[in-house]
């Protein structure tokens, strides 16, 4: 079984990407206008979606090696064995903490999804956190954590994209906040390029679309968690996005996430 593969195997399989590497990211030099610009959607809907800020050069070993995971039957979550995943959201550093502050951590929260079935769909209408992560108002307003998603190919509302639901424009919620009263018709679809980022506080209502017979590729994606660091931890342990956690911590990151998500994610539930 892949559970018992060695990191060389599990090196083998992926041989584009690597295992412990040392990490020489470079974040994105986002300017202070294109933060205020982020934020401000942010602040007024709830979410973000910024079109094609990884580029294709690093994101193209991440989807090649999600393909081969396919092919050999391993769930892709697994991509997290690999140091490039973590290394695309470090790019995102200055992103993060311009939401977060200098002081955040990495959630053990992870995730990744390959939809490629008629049928098969992303995750149905849920908050990351249950409760409030946003403090305060306007200019003093504080967030307690926010969720990143990645899409390493186009999706659209064919293929599963993500849906919120998004703040009005006076800032509050549109619809009830109920999982089963939801107003859906409220709901925003975020056809996304590969590479954009996509992020929402972890209070707001998303789920991912359904993979439909009309679907032109696959939709990969993968998704993190941050905090920040002033609040009392959300979940443990906190992953230090400067030191990644070795192979043997990853592996058990990793096998804990089908636990913490099986109630949710729609192929677990089935039992499959």
């Amino acid at each position: 079984m892949f559970e018992q593969m060695n990191q060389e195997e599990w090196q083998t399989l992926a041989p584009r990407l690597t295992i412990g590497a040392p990490c020489e990211v470079t974040e994105l030099p986002l300017s202070d206008e294109m933060l205020g610009e982020i934020s401000g959607h942010f602040w007024q809907k709830g979410y973000f979606n910024i079109p094609s800020l990884l580029n294709e050069t690093e994101t193209a070993p991440v989807r090649d090696a999600m393909y081969a995971l396919d092919a050999a039957d391993i769930p892709p979550v697994y991509i997290f064995l690999y140091d490039q995943p973590w290394w695309l959201f470090l790019r995102l550093n200055r992103l993060v903490q311009h939401f977060l502050g200098e002081k955040f951590a990495v959630l053990p929260n992870l995730w990744a999804w390959h939809l490629k079935a008629e049928g098969a769909r992303g995750w149905p209408p849920h908050r990351d956190c249950d409760a409030d992560t946003v403090f305060g108002e306007g200019a003093d307003a504080v967030l307690m954590s926010l969720s990143l998603w990645v899409p390493l190919t186009d999706t659209d509302e064919a293929n599963g994209c993500m849906y919120v639901l998004p703040k009005s424009g006076d800032g509050e919620v549109e619809g009830v906040l109920l999982p089963d009263k939801l107003d859906l018709l409220s709901a925003r679809a975020l056809p996304a390029r590969a590479g954009s980022v996509l992020g929402w506080p972890q209070d707001l209502y998303h789920w991912g679309g359904r993979y439909s017979a009309t679907a032109q590729n696959p939709r990969l994606s993968l998704s993190l968690e941050f905090q920040n660091c002033s609040f009392h931890p959300l979940a443990e342990p906190l992953i230090n996005a400067a030191q990644l956690p070795s192979f043997e911590e990853r592996l058990a990151l990793i096998g804990s996430q089908f636990r913490k998500y099986r109630h949710i994610d729609p192929v677990l539930s089935e039992g499959k």
